[in-house]
C-alpha cells in the first residue's frame, strides 16, 4: 500500500531560535555593570593614589574633598548658571554650523563647479585650529558673547562639512544611474537617494563635531568669555580650587557625553537603517 504524499509529509517544527529580547537584556546588564567596575576601580585609584604613591593621581586631591567641592558648587548659583550659559552657546553655535555646512557640503559634492571653487578655501582655512581664531574674532566680532558663539560654530563647522562631502560622494553612482533609467527626476534623486544615503555622514560628522564644539567653547569662554562652565574651571584654577577645577571638568566631559548620546538617538529615527542588525 502507498502512503498518501499528505500523510508522508511530517509537520515541520519550529527551529529554535534565541530568545533575542532576553540575551540584549543579558547583554546591557553586562555592560552596564563593566561600565560600573570600570568607574569604581578608577575611583579607588583615585582615592588611595597618594598612600600608593601612584604617578600623577597622586598629585590630584583625593576623590571626597572632590564630591565635597561638587555639594558646594551644586548649591552656587553661579555653577548652574554657567551650565545654562554654555549649554545655550553650544546650542546655537553647534545648530548654526549644521545649518550652513550640511547644505554647502551637499552643494559641493554635487556640483563639480561648487567644490572646485571653494574646497582650496576650506582646506587652507580648515588645519587653523579653532583656538587661533580666539584674538581675530575677538577683533572681528563687536561682542565677546559673538566671538564665542564664532569659535563654537568654528569647531563644529568643519567636521560636519567634510563628513557631508564625503558622505555624500561616495554613494554607489548605480543607484543614481538606476533611478533616472526609471525616470526619476533631480528632485526625487536627491531626496529619495542622495540625503537618505549621506545622513549615517551627517550623524557621525555631528558626533564628533559637539565635542569638539564643548572643547571649543570651553577654550573660548577662558579666554573671551566672563562667564560658563569654562571661564568658572579658570577662576577656580586662579584661586587654586583644584578640586573645584576637577567638578568642572567632569561637568564638561558629562556634557559632552550626553550631548553625543542625544545625537546618536537622532541619527537611530534619522536612519534607522543603520542600527538593524
Amino acid at each position: 500500500m502507498v502512503a498518501s504524499p499528505i500523510s508522508s509529509v511530517q509537520p515541520a517544527t519550529p527551529s529554535a531560535r534565541p530568545n533575542d529580547v532576553g540575551w540584549l537584556r543579558k547583554r546591557l546588564n553586562l555592560n552596564f555593570f563593566l561600565g560600573l567596575f570600570s568607574l569604581g576601580t578608577c575611583a579607588l585609584l583615585w582615592q588611595f593614589a597618594r598612600p600608593l604613591g601612584i604617578p600623577l593621581l597622586s598629585n590630584l586631591p583625593p576623590i571626597t574633598e572632590v564630591i565635597t567641592a561638587s555639594k558646594q558648587l551644586l548649591l552656587s548659583n553661579l555653577y548652574w548658571e554657567g551650565w545654562m550659559l554654555s549649554v545655550r552657546r553650544i546650542t546655537t553655535g553647534f545648530l548654526l554650523a549644521q545649518i550652513v555646512g550640511v547644505p554647502l557640503g551637499l552643494m559641493m559634492a554635487m556640483n563639480r563647479t561648487s567644490f572646485d571653487t571653494m574646497f582650496p578655501i576650506v582646506e587652507i582655512l580648515r588645519p587653523i585650529p579653532p583656538v587661533a581664531w580666539i584674538p581675530v574674532s575677538i577683533i572681528f566680532w563687536p561682542t565677546r558673547e559673538l566671538s564665542v558663539l564664532f569659535i563654537v560654530f568654528l569647531g563644529a563647522f568643519w567636521i560636519v562639512l567634510l563628513n557631508t562631502i564625503g558622505g555624500a560622494s561616495n554613494i554607489d553612482q548605480n543607484y543614481k544611474r538606476a533611478a533616472l533609467s526609471l525616470g526619476s527626476s533631480p528632485r526625487d534623486l536627491f531626496w529619495r537617494i542622495i540625503l537618505p544615503a549621506t545622513i549615517p555622514s551627517i550623524i557621525t560628522g555631528m558626533a564628533v563635531g559637539i565635542g569638539i564644539a564643548w572643547e571649543m567653547v570651553v577654550a573660548a569662554e577662558m579666554v573671551a568669555g566672563r562667564t560658563g562652565l569654562g571661564y568658572l574651571l579658570w577662576q577656580s584654577f586662579e584661586i587654586n580650587a583644584i578640586a573645584q577645577c576637577i567638578v568642572c571638568m567632569i561637568s564638561i566631559g558629562f556634557a559632552g557625553y550626553v550631548s553625543s548620546e542625544i545625537i546618536r538617538v537622532v541619527g537611530r529615527y534619522a536612519a534607522p537603517w543603520q542600527y538593524k542588525r
